[in-house]
Parts: structure tokens; C-alpha cells; sequence
């Protein structure tokens, strides 16, 4: 049977069909796989059918499936894939996925006729029960025919009432928090106790910071449901929490204060059912933005990375088509183990800052790198840039306990070029990330606000260093180029123990100062000349030709910048 009632009560959604990969992305996390490989059919936005072994399946063209009870093994599912493509469903979903997440072979087969019925096959995590997926599936088909219709994020009202309802329900003074410990919603009934922490929390709509936060997180997202925290400066009171998921997916957590320190086994039933309800306000809250968020993120990786459709990529951004433009680089030391949580808390942090600071301003996470996209950033606004960027990692190193590495690229004037300021801006945090050895003093100039190790440094200031970088990837990916004379004595050095080649380069780089070279070496003059002149017989140097001395210095300056900046990020770009 594909009865189901809401499915009729969505006129808004009839008319209209999405990709199935776009319903994956937005239930990303919750257990949901695709397993056939055929063609990814389109979907209508519909409330999902539920099979019936009693009763005739019912039509519902671009529809999901629930597949409740059947096992993938059993021959009888092969007919119900059948029977479904037959009645236009496109999806058919069941459970049978082995603990480690590989298809046992009845699986296997499944699929195959899933594939040959052209029917896509998907499994849910035995761990999720059927009324939750039906729930989640509700939200997010909901969520996308609004987000298809408009990409106006969607409020969380609802959340304040179920915060309500749940602080009646267990018995306590109620939060609802996300992954970066935000309040999202408060209980508001009278007469319900609560301590400092939760004052402050409510009126700052962040978490304040404990030493034992870390710890209480952890033990909450570890747990399968409800946990009793035990009260501890100013969060006083006994807490009863318990994490949000969507399948595996964690979303938030909820708060409930114990002020007496009595809640029972009922009470954590109680917070256990309130969040599978709370995991779809919350999953349909936040989708619409998340999806609307996901679709300019994957444009403006497009524009960071390659500049070869980057008028149009920009049109869709509403990025006019000339800057300037600048793009700043984060990256963040995190803790093994909790990079997940870490760098979305970073994300939504540089995220906030970049977008209050200036309209137009755009984010997104390439790896394990926040880039963030500025627009009118000519000469006189880079300043201003550099300021947000040491504030930021302040208040990364005050609120999150992380260190945050910033490097601001080079300023460009079209759409075409921003590919180039996000290069720039990547050397500059590969130099950051090494202190600062190939950068020579990186961050000690005034623009870097601060000395070596500051954690900021700007293209700009450095740009006769990112020059020599690049000419030092161009030798080594052309060896032509390099100077005769200073192969050879790189090569005496190494085989005779000599120090030639450090202390030509020394010379040159002190304009031919002898005395200035001779300090900085540690040499007597005498010795330093007699030096100058071995090199001359033995490697047939000239001092009198100023284009020989230019690419001998040239050769021996790029050997001493090898470094993380030497690999392929730099000859990719090169060869380009």
C-alpha cells in the first residue's frame, strides 16, 4: 500500500521534481545510501508511500517507497521492486546494509534489478527506525519545495514551542542548542528554576565557556540518549541532556535543567522522544539555508579555483563583473579527533564576522581551509581587511580555544582574477604554517599588526617572496634555467664539504658589501676575498657581466626557499 494522506494535501509540490542526489545532500549524514548505478531518476516532491503486504500499491509517479519489512534477500522484494516501478515510484527504500556498511549479496542483487526496473534502490542504517526516516523524508521533501520556490532561509519559532513543551514534558527549564552552542531556543514557563549559566546563555544566545564544556559535549554526543550532567560553577544545577541526530548525523543538543537533581527514567524517556521531534523542526529549520548555502558554496569554489567560466559563476553569485576583489584564507590548528565540530564552529564564526563587516562578502570551506571572498577591496580597504583578520583570530583563540592562521591575498580588479588572489593568499598560510622561514619575516611588518608569529600576513607585504617562489618552482620544473656556475658549485659544495655557494649568495644579497658579508658570515675580510677569488678560477665566474650575476644569484637565492610552498601547489600553477 502507498496510501498516505499528506501526500495528496501537497498541491504545492505535485507540479514540481528535483534530482534525487539534491534530497541525498540535504539528509546528508542520516544513514540514507544510494545503492543502484544506473541513471539517478527525478523526484516528486511528495510525502513518502508506505508498502502494505496486504494491500495493492497505489500509483504515486516520482515517489518514494518505504519498503517496511521486507528483507533485500528474500525473492518476494525483487517483485515488489517490480510492482513499484510499475506504479511510478522512482525509489524504493529498504534496510539490510552489514554493520561496516558494505551490501551482502542479496543486497547486490536487489540493486541489480532495482537498476534493471529503473527504480533507485536505497538503504537506511538498520539504526534508524522507519518512523524517523518517514519524518525526515517529510521535512526534507517540505523543505525542498519551499527551497525550490524560494531560498528565503526558514525561521525557528517552532523550536521555542517544543522548548516549551519539553520543559512541561521532563519537568525543567528547557534549551535547544546547535553545534557551535548557540541558543536556538529557549522554555519561557513561569516559575521554572535556573542558574547563572543559563542567565547568561539566554541573553548572550551563546553558551558561555566553562573548562568542563568540552568534556560534558563529548560525553553527550558519545551517548545514545539522555545524560545526567552533574552542575558545576556557574552552571550550578544538574543538567539532563542529550544530542539531536538526524540518522547519524549530530544536529544540536538539548538542555534541561535538574534543579533538584530527581529526574527519573521517565523524564530521560521523556528527553528521548522530544528529540527525534526536535531533529526534524530542527533539520527543516535549518535546510533551506543549508541548501541555499551548498549551492553558492559549489559556485564559489568553482570562482576560487578556476577562472575559465568565472564571468558567469559570477553573475550567479551577484558579483558584479569588476573588484577590486580579495580573498582571505583561515585555517585553524585543531585536535585530532574533533576536527568536525572545530571547523564548523570556526566556519560559522568567520562566516558571521566576513558577512557583518561588509555586504557581498562570501565563505566557504575548500578542505580544511575557510576561504572568504571580499568585494571593493582596493588599496585603501585592505587595512580595514587586515584589522577583521587579526580580531578574528583573537576571538578564535578567546571563544573556541583554536589557534587561526590568516593570510590576506592580492588584491585583483576582475572576476577572472580572484583564482589568483586565493593562490597568493595559499602560499602566504604555507609560509604562516612553517613560521615563517620562507617568508623571511613574516608578520613583522606594520601591516601584519604584530611581530613573527602574529598569525596574519597579506600577499602585498610580501610580494618580492611570493616572486622568488614562483621563480624558484619555475627552476625546478625547468632545470635549463638554471645558472651553469652555480650548479657546478652547489655540487662542489656538496661533494667537498666546501661553502661556496652560501657565501656568494651572501655577497651578492649585501650589494658586494665585503665588510657587511663578512660580519653576517662571521669572516675575517682576508678570508672572504680569498674565497671570491677560488670561486672565480674554479667556476669561471666574472664579476664584470651584471646578466651572469643576476642568474647566478637568481639560481642560489631559490635553493635556500624549499619548503611546503615547494610542492605541487606551486609548480600546478606554474605549468598553468
Amino acid at each position: 500500500m502507498a496510501s498516505n494522506p499528506s501526500a495528496s494535501s501537497r498541491p504545492a509540490g505535485q507540479s514540481r521534481q528535483i534530482p534525487l542526489q539534491e534530497l541525498l545532500k540535504v539528509l546528508d549524514g542520516s544513514g540514507l545510501r544510494i545503492r543502484t548505478h544506473g541513471p539517478t531518476p527525478e523526484l516528486a516532491l511528495l510525502s513518502p508511500g508506505l508498502y502494505d503486504p496486504t494491500a495493492e500499491l497505489e500509483s504515486l509517479p516520482g515517489g518514494i517507497l518505504l519498503g517496511i519489512g521486507l528483507d533485500p534477500a528474500e525473492p518476494r522484494t525483487a517483485v515488489v521492486v517490480e510492482e513499484a516501478a510499475a506504479a511510478g515510484f522512482a525509489a524504493l527504500v529498504v534496510k539490510g546494509a552489514s554493520d561496516d556498511g558494505l551490501a551482502p549479496d542479496g543486497l547486490k542483487e536487489l540493486a541489480a534489478a532495482a537498476d534493471r526496473a529503473g527504480v533507485a534502490l536505497l538503504v537506511v542504517e538498520d539504526g534508524v527506525s522507519w518512523r524517523q526516516l518517514d519524518g525526515l523524508l517529510e521535512s526534507a521533501v517540505g523543505t525542498l519545495a519551499e527551497a525550490n520556490s524560494s531560498l528565503v532561509p526558514l525561521g525557528v519559532g517552532d523550536l521555542f514551542a517544543l522548548a516549551n513543551a519539553i520543559a512541561a514534558m521532563v519537568g525543567g527549564a528547557t534549551t535547544i542548542e546547535n553545534l557551535q552552542e548557540q541558543i536556538l531556543a529557549y522554555s519561557t514557563l513561569p516559575g521554572q528554576p535556573i542558574d547563572e549559566d543559563r542567565r547568561s546563555g539566554i541573553l548572550g544566545r551563546q553558551v558561555p565557556y566553562l573548562p568542563e564544556n568540552a568534556g560534558q559535549y563529548a560525553a553527550v554526543f558519545r551517548a545514545e540518549g539522555a545524560v545526567h550532567i552533574e552542575g558545576v560553577g556557574e552552571a550550578a544545577m544538574d543538567r539532563l541532556a542529550i544530542a539531536v541526530r538526524a540518522g547519524s548525523q549530530p544536529l544540536g543538543s538539548i538542555w534541561v535543567v535538574d534543579a533538584e537533581g530527581a529526574f527519573d527514567a521517565e523524564a530521560k524517556r521523556a528527553l528521548e522522544s522530544a528529540a527525534d521531534i526536535a531533529a526534524l523542526h530542527m533539520l527543516r529549520a535549518r535546510s533551506s539555508y543549508d541548501l541555499a548555502r551548498q549551492q553558492r558554496a559549489e559556485l564559489l569554489r568553482r570562482l576560487l579555483e578556476s577562472d575559465s567560466d568565472a564571468q558567469l559563476v559570477a553573475e550567479q553569485l551577484a558579483l558584479g563583473r569588476q573588484g577590486p576583489f580579495a580573498v582571505v584564507a583561515f585555517q585553524a590548528e585543531v585536535v585530532p579527533g574533533s576536527e568536525e565540530i572545530a571547523l564548523a564552529r570556526v566556519l560559522d564564526l568567520v562566516t558571521t564576522q566576513c558577512e557583518a563587516y561588509r555586504q557581498g562578502t562570501q565563505c566557504v570551506m575548500i578542505g580544511t581551509t575557510i576561504y572568504a571572498l571580499f568585494t571593493e577591496a582596493g588599496a585603501a580597504a585592505l587595512p580595514q581587511i587586515g584589522t577583521l583578520a587579526r580580531r578574528l583570530i583573537d576571538r578564535a583563540a578567546a571563544s573556541l580555544r583554536l589557534e587561526l592562521r590568516v593570510a590576506l591575498g592580492t588584491s585583483v580588479a576582475a572576476v577572472n582574477e580572484i583564482s589568483r588572489s586565493k593562490y597568493d593568499a595559499d602560499l602566504v598560510l604555507l609560509m604562516l604554517a612553517d613560521g615563517g622561514r620562507g617568508a623571511g619575516a613574516v608578520g613583522a611588518g606594520p601591516a601584519s599588526g604584530g611581530g613573527t608569529g602574529s598569525g596574519f600576513a597579506s600577499a602585498a607585504e610580501l610580494r618580492s617572496r611570493l616572486t622568488l617562489l614562483e621563480v624558484a618552482a619555475l627552476f625546478r620544473s625547468k632545470p635549463r634555467l638554471m645558472s651553469p656556475a652555480a650548479a657546478a658549485m652547489l655540487e662542489h659544495d656538496a661533494r667537498s664539504g666546501t661553502d661556496y655557494a652560501k657565501t656568494l649568495r651572501t655577497y651578492l644579497t649585501f650589494s658586494c658589501d665585503s665588510a657587511k658579508t663578512a660580519h653576517a658570515l662571521s669572516l675575517h675580510q682576508n678570508t672572504l676575498r680569498y674565497r671570491l677569488r677560488r670561486m672565480e678560477e674554479i667556476f669561471g665566474i666574472d664579476p664584470a657581466q651584471p646578466d651572469d650575476m643576476l642568474v647566478l644569484w637568481l639560481s642560489l637565492a631559490v635553493q635556500e626557499l624549499d619548503g611546503p610552498w615547494s610542492a605541487d601547489i606551486l609548480l600546478d600553477h606554474t605549468a598553468g
